[in-house]
């Protein structure tokens, strides 16, 4: 019985000194974090972004560390550093499996090295460019194309300009010209009703447009080589691929 007892004891005694471990990792991950922004040191925030940080389309990327510094408050505006600063590690800072530590419901990402690998937090002045862009290219597109709630994707392909929007309703609408024309002549198809599907669990996923017989997937690299194109189109006609063309530009 006192063997028992004692096993017992190591094995409890092992699980907490596990989670005790995997607190004290997530506070040791984000504590550097925080005290950066606390210090207000822009270039030691830069080099702890994982590089390129996507924005909302259609806001830029930000692709390196002086572009980090030049756009910061348009990033990480006085509030949300000051949210950051002042936050309680052990309850704002939730680790999320292997997607890593989340801040506050999903503002700010830490992957398990401590950098940031994704801000969704949208201040207000990128909040104010963003729809500025959007009205932009409403205007730079034909007339029948200028109604939608956010720009997906922007494409060109070896013989066809490709444009995703989401319409009301996570609904998706897929145009397409070609290649010599320009977005603001009539565009050569049009197919509303697109879905979203993800495909694994690394952020690739992928929009499927239906059309008398036709389907047209565009795939959305999101993780990938040095050598994988940001897309690739694929069309089929009664389930047999007729075409296949990876996206040159985004």
């Amino acid at each position: 019985m006192k063997v028992i007892k004692y096993l017992l004891v190591l094995f409890f005694s092992g699980i907490f000194s596990i989670s005790a471990f995997a607190a004290t990792k997530h506070l040791n991950i984000v504590k550097p974090v925080v005290a950066a922004f606390k210090s207000g040191d822009k270039a030691a925030i830069a080099k702890r972004v994982h590089y390129p940080l996507q924005r909302k389309a259609p806001l830029q990327a930000i692709e390196n560390e002086q572009m980090l510094i030049e756009n910061f408050e348009q990033i990480f505006d006085k509030e949300f550093v000051e949210q950051i600063v002042n936050s309680n590690i052990r309850h704002d800072w939730e680790m999320m499996g292997w997607r890593g530590i989340m801040f506050d419901s999903g503002k700010l990402w830490l992957d398990f090295d401590g950098s940031i690998w994704a801000v969704p937090y949208e201040s207000e002045a990128e909040k104010t460019r963003r729809e500025a862009l959007i009205d932009e290219q409403k205007q730079a597109l034909h007339k029948s194309l200028r109604e939608f709630t956010k720009p997906i994707l922007t494409w060109q392909t070896k013989k066809h300009l490709i444009r995703i929007d989401e319409l009301a309703d996570n609904q998706y609408r897929y145009a397409a010209w070609e290649i010599d024309q320009s977005m603001q002549d009539e565009p050569s198809l049009v197919i509303t009703g697109g879905t979203l599907s993800f495909d694994g669990s690394g952020g690739n996923h992928f929009y499927t447009f239906t059309n008398n017989g036709y389907r047209y997937v565009c795939h959305v690299t999101v993780l990938g080589t040095e050598q994988s194109p940001p897309g690739l189109l694929e069309v089929f006609k009664n389930n047999v691929q007729i075409l296949s063309e990876p996206a040159l530009s985004l």
